[in-house]
């Protein structure tokens, strides 16, 4: 679909950011599996889903010049016009000798390394089979880890990535009032979720990753996905969006409702207040500038009936995927504790409060673009007045 976002500008400045990363690691070359880090540096992305399981697709970036893309041999077809040195990929899975293809694969690797100026015999891999890094290092390749870089280039985005994220938060505010809208009793859970991918699929956007909707008791503890169950009335209802939406940008906003004609319980507008409270604590610690340590020791803290279920990290980066860099409340250790916040970055805050043995549980989150003047939602969706 037509966004107005110029591609090319939108390919270029991610293989800029990327590049310079490896420049700063002193990398000289990348091997990039995951769909997103291929995407991002080359703007190739079909099969999404099936190339998240299976070996089919990759990209060598050298830290100057075009990359190289190796596509399924029947999708080059799709990628004649981006800015990369196309190639066929040669698969070694679903081979009885997966050994033998893979070292065929390994010597096109490592005579590509060669071709595009590659002295290094290092080589910073994202993802790989065994029989596949078995053939690399035959061909006397040392397999680096490339987590880091990538994460560096991918956590401030582009102008063009800012335009897209603007625009999603549009799809997103749509999923979430059809959300919204359907929730009745005897709507099953899994309608609810038929529903915002009818809703996501028609704006533009590409795919979930979960099925984050509960209900009821469904809703504690947190992390179970959606099932047959019907809704009754007075249920607590909640959606985690988890959309990769238009271009691929990843959106995990999560809102609670309620249910039907009957009033919110005491517990229910407790829990829904503090977490309210709690999101906008966070929110207003979210500026350029600040550390993840200083923002996980300054962090609102939960009531200790929570802390057991509470969600696994106060704030987590979003861009192609769900990703890092994140942080940790502040009583466990921190992935990124020296990292700080920087303009331009995009993170999530959200908020998992249902005690032990409950009978529901509310969940919040907001997505935030950081801006000189602090956090911008970019998704605002109303809080739900039923549990005021």
């Amino acid at each position: 679909m037509d966004t107005g976002v110029n591609p090319v500008q939108l390919r270029a400045g991610r293989l800029r950011r990327l590049q310079a990363a490896m420049r700063q690691h002193d990398v000289e070359a990348c091997l990039l599996f995951n769909p997103a880090n291929v995407r991002y540096a080359t703007g190739a992305t079909t099969m999404t889903v099936y190339c998240l399981g299976s070996f089919v697709r990759c990209a060598l970036v050298a830290a100057e010049g075009q990359p190289v893309l190796f596509e399924h041999p029947n999708s080059m077809h799709l990628f004649s016009g981006i800015e990369a040195d196309l190639r066929p990929f040669h698969a070694w899975e679903f081979y009885d000798d997966a050994a033998a293809e893979a070292a065929t694969w390994a010597r096109e690797i490592a005579q590509a390394m060669r071709e595009i100026g590659v002295e290094s015999r290092k080589l910073a891999v994202d993802k790989l089979a065994p029989v596949a890094l078995r053939a690399l290092q035959d061909e006397g390749i040392e397999v680096l880890e490339s987590g880091t870089i990538t994460m560096d280039a991918r956590e401030v985005k582009t102008p063009e990535e800012v335009q897209l994220f603007e625009i999603n938060g549009e799809l997103v505010m749509g999923m979430l009032e059809a959300f919204e809208s359907a929730i009745a009793p005897g709507v099953r859970e899994q309608d609810l979720v038929a529903v915002i991918t009818d809703s996501m699929l028609r704006a533009g956007g590409e795919y979930l990753i979960t099925r984050g909707v509960a209900s009821g008791t469904n809703t504690n503890p947190w992390r179970q996905e959606s099932n047959d169950r019907a809704l009754e009335d007075g249920d607590v209802v909640f959606v985690d969006t988890d959309v990769n939406g238009i271009e691929g940008y990843f959106y995990c906003v999560s809102r609670t409702f309620l249910c039907g004609d009957r009033s919110a319980t005491p517990a229910q507008k407790e829990a829904y207040r503090l977490a309210q409270d709690w999101l906008e604590g966070m929110r207003a610690l979210l500026k350029p500038g600040a550390s993840y340590r200083e923002i996980a020791e300054k962090a609102p803290r939960l009531p200790d009936r929570f802390n057991s279920q509470r969600y696994e990290c106060i704030m987590h980066s979003c861009g192609l995927e769900d990703e890092g860099p994140s942080i940790s409340y502040a009583d466990v250790s921190q992935p990124n504790p020296e990292r700080v916040l920087k303009r331009d970055m995009v993170v999530v805050s959200e908020v998992y409060l249902g005690e032990p043995g409950g009978s529901f549980g509310v969940k919040l989150g907001d997505q935030f673009l950081i801006t000189a003047d602090g956090a911008k939602n970019l998704s605002p969706y109303p809080c739900c007045e039923a549990f005021r």
